[in-house]
């Protein structure tokens, strides 16, 4: 399709695209395995943010708004079909603002907004915004630098890499400011870990940023728990996106 999804296997039966976004410091591959476990109907399409994987070499962006222009565009040339958003911290605020933004350029709307561990954006003023430091997932530096296939200096160019996409992330965090404005109308999802440093109250907050059909629901894990206990999240996923599904596609 574009750069800007990768680990995307066409599903032609599909009646419905999933557009994922990832935390901060995170990359694609968070989504890879999702396709085989949603199935052929419902089409996994991974965002992959410049600075990670297979466009490690590429600048990351440090603004919202770098972010959010190039994603509307890529979306607006697929929307031949229904889809739905789904975003992990910091991805939930790329996700909401995508939002946002195609509503503003007049296409359609998501079927389905899905947000996993991250506040309300309209609260995050009254917290320190350090949120994106949280969202680095330690584990995939930490298997880079142990790995036998890559080290020396290739190894320190590769970790000097993802330091500067982990603080480009942060600084797309840090430099939100919410600004008010009609509230979406779409269903929305939100989601965290039982041991999650998001509280269920600013998990609850997304409550008031919608007109439209509201739910949550908390998993077994911490902040990454789509990692640690995926099979529910992806059944709730799949069950909520079914209940929409025009019954001429079926």
């Amino acid at each position: 399709m574009t750069d800007w999804l990768a680990f995307h296997v066409p599903a032609p039966a599909s009646w419905v695209r999933l557009f994922c976004l990832p935390h901060a410091g995170g990359s694609a591959s968070l989504f890879r395995t999702w396709q085989a476990e949603l199935g052929q109907d419902i089409e996994v399409c991974p965002v992959q943010l410049p600075g990670r994987e297979n466009r490690l070499r590429e600048p990351p962006l440090r603004a919202l708004p770098d972010v959010i222009a190039p994603l509307v565009d890529v979306l607006a040339k697929h929307t031949d079909k229904p889809y739905a958003l789904f975003g992990h911290s910091m991805g939930a605020l790329l996700a909401y603002e995508l939002t946002r933004a195609l509503r503003e350029r007049g296409l359609p709307a998501p079927l389905h907004l899905f947000v996993a561990s991250y506040r309300a954006p309209h609260t995050l003023q009254a917290h320190t915004p350090a949120t994106a430091t949280h969202d680095i997932d330690a584990s995939e530096a930490r298997r880079l630098g142990e790995s036998r296939a890559v080290s020396g200096e290739m190894a320190e160019e590769l970790l000097t890499l993802m330091r500067a996409t982990m603080l480009a992330d942060t600084a797309v965090c840090e430099g939100y400011a919410w600004k008010p404005g009609p509230i979406l109308a779409c269903p929305l999802s939100a989601f965290r870990g039982f041991d999650d440093y998001v509280p269920d109250d600013a998990t609850e907050a997304w409550r008031q940023l919608t007109s439209g059909p509201f739910a949550t629901q908390t998993f077994l894990g911490d902040h990454f728990f789509l990692r640690q206990t995926p099979r529910g999240l992806l059944q709730n996923i799949r069950r909520s996106l079914t209940r929409l599904r025009p019954a001429s596609t079926r």
